[in-house]
């Protein structure tokens, strides 16, 4: 990760007074609509996740079990799609509209009133219904977690449900809450379709349009270095809030978490809350995409889904083994080593809070100078000249998804690493087996599941990736999320709708493989 920060600052810094001075009169407004966005995302997802994780581990109500495991579908959406997709639906020939004209015998947009989704307001509605999980997950998760005795104290008190969840529940859940609001607000610094979609001048929206629009990489690079300033100092101070501060208390399992059977109206607004969040963030996107996508099936449609299909698979195969690879390598190192090391794996896996946009401009300038020293040697050699081999090939992309993605296959193999234990491993070593066979024969199958996890979470998450893969990609090479933002910024995001589906059930399998392993913490 270190390459492509330390190049954004020294171009930053070798641009001061340079640049044509857009990023200094840019960054004002990028800043403010992109805390504006952020603020506002985080507030309504911290609210309705909250809610709704309490809802479902307190509370008994109509399809609670359904709603348990279906709050959290809305990951498998990206926000790039939502947004095409709520376009799609609310937009005039979408068919809220064409019913509304169907009553009111309007012909024209003229004719009537309806809100613009394409608004400051439509993005902030359109990105919490799909970000929302990560607040739930984490509460949930806490919740479950949490001794019941509390509540049961506050009851015995005679506190009410209210005053329960206000005075003893809200305080409890601070931790997870900051916790999932703050991935959420790390996904708003992130998104670059969604923002542009909406019309919103949002910081990786404007790094985006200064260095491919107007050819401006000192000034793409200041602004990207205010990025990563933004979320260090995000992340320094959410680690600062909770330092030194104890908030669980861990469960005792004689005392299971109570969950109170809700009567008449309030059991039913139970239900249509969670039906809402499911339908804002799952229902309408999913369910718009999939009549896009089969009203009419074109021949040159299914081609292109298939030709952006193949380099996808490529990318996210190739992309999936070499982060597991370098994952299993970064926990054996913080397995067996000091805190120095430790400390630096730490620093190595923050990667993931990064924005693509931000990693992939990094990496543009030090990448081409490597191939033109290489070409330089070649020619001096053997007079030949290989051409862009690191930043004209997927090299660059396979590089950027081994730093933005190595955090999820560490923290996965770590875990199953730390819960395994050495034991088996030092039984191995008395019985004589050693090095590879040691490895081949112990360490790596008793680790096999949690391989096939992290390769598959990392594997969806580089079939979702746009930033990245968007301004890395080698010429003529369309992915998944390329085509269908390609498409969608051209008014064709109907003929998208097809490779569009295909990264939404993508993202369907770790949900499907987390609810069937019972494991919600990681989706």
């Amino acid at each position: 990760m270190g390459l492509p920060i330390i190049w954004l600052g020294w171009s930053a810094l070798a641009s001061v007074g340079g640049s044509n001075g857009l990023a200094a009169n840019m960054l004002p407004t990028a800043l403010r609509e992109t805390g504006l966005l952020m603020v506002s995302v985080g507030v309504v997802t911290g609210c309705v996740g909250l809610v709704a994780a309490w809802l479902v581990t307190h509370y008994d109500f109509p399809l609670r079990r359904l709603f348990d495991w279906a709050l959290v579908l809305p990951l498998a959406v990206p926000t790039y799609l939502a947004a095409y997709s709520y376009v799609e639906f609310l937009g005039f020939p979408g068919p809220i509209q064409t019913l509304l004209r169907t009553f009111n015998g309007a012909k024209t947009l003229q004719d009537y009133w309806f809100p613009d989704i394409r608004s400051d307001w439509g993005a902030v509605i359109v990105l919490s219904s799909v970000l929302y999980p990560y607040v739930y997950v984490a509460c949930r998760a806490f919740f479950l977690m949490q001794s019941a005795s509390l509540n049961i104290a506050a009851r015995t008190l005679g506190a009410g449900g209210m005053r329960t969840f206000f005075a003893v529940t809200l305080p409890l859940s601070r931790p997870a809450l900051v916790v999932g609001v703050t991935l959420a607000m790390m996904e708003v610094v992130n998104d670059l379709g969604a923002v542009q979609y909406f019309g919103i001048n949002a910081i990786t929206a404007i790094i985006y349009s200064t260095w491919i629009n107007r050819s401006d990489f000192g000034g793409a690079a200041q602004l990207a270095v205010t990025v990563v300033l933004v979320i260090g100092l995000l992340i320094a101070a959410e680690q600062r809030a909770r330092r030194d501060r104890v908030y669980l208390a861990h469960r005792d399992s004689r005392v299971p978490p109570a969950r109170e059977p809700l009567q008449g109206g309030r059991r039913w607004a139970a239900f249509g809350f969670c039906l809402l969040l499911l339908a804002l963030g799952f229902g309408i996107p999913v369910g718009q995409l999939t009549y896009l996508a089969f009203r009419i099936v074109l021949p040159e449609t299914v081609a292109m889904t298939v030709a952006a299909l193949v380099p996808t698979v490529i990318l996210a195969g190739l992309g999936a083994l070499i982060t597991v690879i370098a994952g299993l390598i970064a926990a054996k190192l913080a397995h067996r080593s000091g805190t120095g090391a430790r400390g630096a794996i730490r620093l190595a896996t923050l990667g993931y809070a990064i924005p693509g946009t931000v990693l992939a401009l990094g990496l543009l300038q030090p990448l081409g100078q490597a191939d033109l020293w290489f070409n330089r040697l070649t020619m001096a050699l053997w007079d030949w000249r290989p051409g862009l081999i690191l930043s004209g090939s997927m090299a660059a992309l396979l590089y950027v998804y081994a730093i933005r993605f190595l955090a999820v296959s560490h923290s996965t193999i770590d875990a199953a690493m730390k819960k395994r234990g050495d034991s088996m491993l030092h039984a191995g070593r008395v019985l004589g087996v050693r090095g590879p066979g040691l490895l081949f024969r112990i360490d790596l199958p008793t680790l096999m599941p949690a391989l096939l996890s992290a390769a598959t979470l990392v594997f969806v998450e580089i079939v979702k990736e746009l930033p990245a893969t968007l301004l890395l990609r080698p010429l003529g090479v369309d992915t998944l999320a390329t085509l269908v933002y390609m498409r969608a910024n051209v008014g064709l995001f109907a003929q998208a709708a097809l490779p569009a589906l295909f990264i939404v059930l993508a993202g369907l399998i770790p949900v499907i493989l987390a609810t069937r392993l019972g494991d919600r913490r990681k989706v």
